[in-house]
Parts: structure tokens; C-alpha cells; sequence
């Protein structure tokens, strides 16, 4: 009787033992954990917790994150293999968990953009509210029409105007299905209008843009395109209604801006006085430093330096007042770029020494280095760009400091620094960077060989074998036109015509014709400013006889808009 007792007592110990643990899984060398297998007691396991942290967070499991597998982990993990197109295992391992937890960081990131994205909504829809000259945009149907499928544009493109290719450009942008591509298009097409003076058809487009953020930075950019077209007085109508006080002092700058530059500044005191105004409703203090360091420069460039001295005072008044210190150097970072690029680098350099973060040393090097090279401080500038640790940011500041050099007709010490550029350019790993920084040798090379009056050809030729260098097709292409175009000039025509093929077979290899489009409009602002007429409508024609071509609706509208604002500036300068 009492071995059968003693039987029992151990049978139902082991029972009731199996019962409370359950199922256990062992686990692997590596951090992989094996499948329902051997009963033995596990402590929690932290890669395992890991990834029920990450799933529940991913939403992908919902039982308890306590380090032990269980079929439901199991289940969880191969239905977020499978989703994600990984071998489907089922298996608890490091590289998982770290997949797990980056792809949980996203997730946490992108909710917060879309949380702060719905605040700036809000915030700008509020803003434009707020105001009955802003409310109308707002409000009403934003449904657009239908674009007319049976309009026929070619009439516009064999005897094109401004008010044709934007209505064109609008009728695209109609068809654009995506809101926020059409948004991007629109955007662009009314800062074309306002540039052509259609200021009326500029706010209808604003009125068809749903994002009210780009609402507000469309009411910037009319006002902006309008002070460029030369209508101050409208430009500066049209910044008073722009109720955002960093939107209003962003066009505000530029109106200052392209005053300052005119040899006759009579609006330009009333200008900043409204700027100023629109200042003093910006309550971060770094953002008005920085907003006072751009007024300085622009007085300075306006001839009046003993304001603008000031103006940089009292931003860097401002910026030592602030604290933490963390604040402080991106601040007093604006100042020292002020004070470069208004003809004081060695204050701006010493200034630099109070700012910890090497990464705001990098702008301010770079306008120092041009400032000194810009007056003839040649040495000077090489020291300064010496010490930018980006060979990036080098080599385009040593191309800078060539042509400095060359137009001094120090042309062997310009060639010298050529040189220097090259080989920071060589060492470059970021692709689009390097080609950028072969790029601006290349050009240094063609500005030494325009104006030295040697034998031109070899820095065509030199210039040519950098080109050659470049990957990128948009910027080779571009290259090798601007090559030809100097060839031409410098009476070279049989080796224009070689170059020039060179340009056609890489300007064929950009894959988009938008590209290609934007490309061309660039190259006819360029050849105008170098009074080359021919040329620049060559390039014009170009540009508008790709834009014909295209198909896609949101690509033709942002082409049609280039074209135009292309034609605008043909029309009024030449």
C-alpha cells in the first residue's frame, strides 16, 4: 500500500510539474531560439524580449513581453517575415530583433512627422484664416476641373508667350492625379505667373493648392517673383498679406535683396523698416540672429556698411545672451558668416574660434575663404580652406579661389590651386559630390583659359578630360555645353562641333526629360548673361521642344512652367 502511494506521489509530482511549465524552448548558439522541443526551465531570454517589444510596438503581437518564446512569438514572427519578404523561419535571432527595432524606430519616427506635418497644417490653416485677404484661399471647393482633352497646344509651341505655356502648364497640372503632386506643380506654375506679371492667375493657382503650407509659401514666392520681375511696390503688397511672420520675413529678404543691388535703393529704407517690423514678431531670438545676420549682409551689399556693422552687433548681442551654450554657437555661427561675407573674415574667423561644434566651422570657412579670395587675399583664402576638414566643401573653394586668382592674372598660382582642387576632388567618396567637385574644376579651368591670353586650348582640352571624369549625366552634359559654348567663343569652332557631340551623347543618357528640360532653360539664362543671344535662344528652343514631348502630366506642367519663366527672362533682357 505504501508503494503504491509513493508511485503516485512522484507520477502526480511529475504531472503537475509538466503542467505548470509548459512547453520549453532551448536555445541556440547565436541567439536563435528552437521550436516546441525539449522540456527543460529557461530564465527569460533578452532577444527574445527584444523582439516581443518590437512587434507589439510594430503591432504584430499582442501577448506579453517576457523573454519567453511561445507559439503565438512564433506565429508573429513568420507573419512579419513573410510581409516583409525575409526567409520564413520562425526564429528568434539577433539579426531579427535588430530588424525588429530599426524597423520599430522608423515607425516611431514617422508618426512623429505625421503628427508635427497635422500641427504645421493646422498651424497654417489657422494663420491664413486669421486674415480676410489669406481666408478666400481656404475657402470653397479646392476640387480642380477637369483638364480639356481636346485643346490643341500646338499652336502655343510653334509661336510661344509666357500666358500660353502657363496655360498649358495649368491645364497639365489639372490632370495630375496625387494631391501633393499636383500641389508641387502648381507651386511652381504661379511663381511663373507671378514672374510674368500675372498676378491674378498667380493667386488663382494658390487658391487650387490644398496644403496650406504650401498656400503660405506660395503667397512667399509671388511676392518674391514679382521683386524680381522688378514691381516692387506689388511685391511688397503682396508680402503684407502673408500673416506667417518667418514666411513674411523670407520674402521681405528677398524684395531687400534684389533692391540692394539696383544702383537705385530709394524704396529700400522702407523695405527694411517693414522687415524689422516683421522681426520683432519673431520670438525665437536664434532665428531672429539669424534673420539680422542676412539684413546685414544685404545693407552692406547696398553700400551702407556702417549699418550693416550694427545690425551685426546686435545680432551678436542676441546670440550670447542665449543659453545652453548648445544654442549659442549655431547662433553666433550666423554672425561670423555675416561679418565674412560683408568684408570682415578675420573678425569672422576669430568669432569661429568660440564655436564648439566643428560642424558649424564648414559655412563659415567657405564664405571667409571666398571673401579673402574675392579681395585679392589669395594666401589668406588658401590658409582658410586648408583648415575646411570637407574635401567636398574644398575642393569647390580652392576651384573659387583659382579663378580669384586668375582674374587677378596670377595665372600660374591659379593653375597651382587648380591642382590642389583636383586632388581634394580625387579623394572624394560620395559620388554625386565628387562630380560636383570635378565639376567646378573643370570650370575654374575654362575661367583661367578666358582670361589668360595664352593658347586656350589646352585648358579646353584639360577642362574636357575632367568632364570625361564625371558620372553624373545632368552635370557631364552640362559641362561639356558650357565647353563648347567657350569654344565657339574663343573662335575654335571645329573642336566646338567635336565637343558638342560629346554634349548630345550625354545629354541622351539622362533618362529624364524633365531634366533635360531644366538643363537647357539653365544654359539659355547663362549664355544670355554672356550676351551670346543666339545661343540662349538655341538652348531655349531646345528646352521647349523636349517639353512638347512630354507625356506625363506632372512633369509637362513643371516643364511648361521652366519654358516660360525660361522666356520671360529671354523677352525682357535681350
Amino acid at each position: 500500500m505504501r508503494m503504491r502511494t509513493r508511485l503516485f506521489l512522484v507520477l502526480l509530482s511529475a504531472v503537475t510539474l509538466a503542467l505548470w511549465t509548459g512547453p520549453s524552448f532551448s536555445a541556440r548558439p547565436g541567439g536563435s531560439v528552437l521550436k516546441p522541443g525539449k522540456e527543460t526551465l529557461k530564465a527569460p531570454d533578452p532577444v527574445v524580449r527584444r523582439i516581443q517589444q518590437a512587434l507589439i510596438q510594430l503591432k504584430h503581437y499582442y501577448g506579453p513581453a517576457n523573454g519567453r518564446f511561445s507559439p503565438e512569438l512564433e506565429k508573429a514572427i513568420r507573419a512579419y517575415q513573410k510581409k516583409t519578404g525575409q526567409r520564413v523561419d520562425g526564429r528568434a535571432t539577433k539579426a531579427l530583433a535588430n530588424r525588429l527595432e530599426t524597423a520599430s524606430k522608423v515607425r516611431a519616427l514617422l508618426q512623429r512627422l505625421k503628427k508635427v506635418r497635422g500641427q504645421t497644417i493646422d498651424a497654417a490653416r489657422q494663420a491664413l484664416m486669421s486674415r480676410p485677404d489669406t481666408r478666400r484661399l481656404l475657402e470653397g471647393d479646392k476640387r480642380e476641373a477637369a483638364a480639356d482633352p481636346a485643346r490643341d497646344a500646338a499652336p502655343c509651341f510653334r509661336n510661344p508667350t509666357a500666358r500660353c505655356l502657363l496655360t498649358e502648364a495649368t491645364q497639365s497640372a489639372r490632370a495630375v492625379f496625387k494631391p501633393e503632386m499636383r500641389d508641387w506643380a502648381l507651386g511652381e506654375v504661379l511663381v511663373a505667373q507671378a514672374r510674368a506679371g500675372l498676378s491674378q492667375e498667380a493667386m488663382d493657382t494658390a487658391r487650387r493648392i490644398q496644403d496650406p503650407r504650401l498656400v503660405m509659401a506660395a503667397l512667399r514666392d509671388i511676392a518674391k517673383s514679382q521683386a524680381r520681375a522688378g514691381r516692387g511696390a506689388e511685391a511688397l503688397a503682396a508680402s503684407e498679406i502673408i500673416p506667417d511672420p518667418l514666411r513674411r520675413l523670407e520674402a521681405l529678404e528677398a524684395i531687400a535683396s534684389i533692391q540692394a543691388q539696383k544702383s537705385e535703393t530709394g524704396d529700400l529704407p522702407k523695405i527694411l523698416g517693414r522687415y524689422m517690423q516683421a522681426l520683432e514678431k519673431v520670438s525665437d531670438k536664434g532665428k531672429k540672429v539669424a534673420f539680422l545676420a542676412r539684413l546685414a549682409v544685404i545693407i552692406s551689399r547696398s553700400g551702407d556698411g556702417a549699418a550693416a556693422a550694427l545690425r551685426l552687433a546686435e545680432a551678436e548681442r542676441l546670440a550670447r545672451a542665449l543659453s545652453p551654450a548648445s544654442r549659442r554657437g549655431p547662433a553666433l555661427r550666423h554672425v561670423a558668416s555675416g561679418l565674412a561675407e560683408t568684408g570682415n573674415p578675420k573678425r569672422a574667423l576669430a568669432l569661429l574660434k568660440e564655436v564648439e561644434d566643428k560642424t558649424d566651422h564648414t559655412p563659415v570657412l567657405v564664405t571667409a575663404a571666398a571673401a579673402q579670395a574675392r579681395a585679392g587675399n589669395a594666401e589668406e583664402a588658401l590658409a582658410t580652406a586648408a583648415a575646411i576638414d570637407a574635401k567636398r566643401y574644398r575642393a569647390v573653394v580652392l576651384s573659387r579661389i583659382a579663378i580669384a586668382q586668375a582674374v587677378a592674372g596670377e595665372f600660374a598660382a591659379a593653375r597651382e590651386t587648380v591642382d590642389k582642387a583636383y586632388g581634394a576632388a580625387e579623394e572624394i567618396k560620395m559620388p554625386f559630390a565628387s562630380d560636383y567637385a570635378h565639376n567646378q574644376v573643370a570650370l575654374a579651368l575654362l575661367e583661367i583659359g578666358r582670361k589668360e591670353k595664352g593658347d586656350a586650348r589646352l585648358d579646353y582640352e584639360e577642362a574636357i578630360a575632367k568632364a570625361k571624369g564625371v558620372k553624373d549625366d545632368k552635370l557631364r552634359a552640362t559641362l561639356l555645353w558650357t565647353i563648347a559654348a567657350e569654344q565657339r567663343r574663343g573662335g575654335f569652332a571645329d573642336a566646338a562641333k567635336l565637343t558638342e557631340k560629346q554634349a548630345k551623347a550625354a545629354t541622351e543618357k539622362i533618362k529624364s526629360a524633365l531634366s533635360r528640360v531644366w538643363m537647357f532653360g539653365d544654359m539659355a539664362v547663362r549664355r544670355l548673361k554672356a550676351r551670346e543671344k543666339e545661343a540662349a535662344w538655341t538652348a531655349f528652343n531646345r528646352a521647349l521642344s523636349l517639353t512638347e514631348n512630354i507625356k506625363n502630366n506632372w512633369s509637362r506642367a513643371r516643364a511648361l512652367a521652366k519654358t516660360a519663366t525660361t522666356l520671360i527672362e529671354l523677352t525682357e533682357k535681350l
